[in-house]
């Protein structure tokens, strides 16, 4: 996989969106399991901005692991006890869809 596709994954997981957005399809898919997808490049970004008006996550990637057409990062909020997983995957040199997990600690 392509260096700049795993920074800009890495970037995306920890918050900072920027890079990643200008690496992806037209009709990115960004599904956040257990609460909503989010279909366009128009809409991930509008979503990505109404994020950071929360502020910057203390976020910290742990591990990322790349295959041919995926980038799975995993991490965890440094404020929380939740973790998390995105995985990107990449066709015809765009990111065209994310998958995003996240799992709290707390039982």
């Amino acid at each position: 996989m392509n260096s700049d596709f795993t920074a800009a994954c890495e970037a995306f997981s920890l918050g900072q969106t920027a890079e990643a957005l200008k690496l992806s399809s037209e009709d990115i898919a960004w599904n956040i399991v257990g609460d909503r997808s989010v279909v366009g490049l128009k809409d991930v970004k509008a979503m990505c901005k109404e994020a950071a008006k929360q502020g910057a996550p203390n976020f910290r990637n742990i591990r990322t692991i790349c295959a041919e057409s995926h980038i799975i990062v995993e991490g965890a909020d440094l404020d929380s006890d939740v973790y998390y997983c995105d995985i990107y995957a990449v066709e015809d040199n765009s990111i065209c869809e994310i998958t995003s997990y996240g799992l709290s600690g707390e039982q």
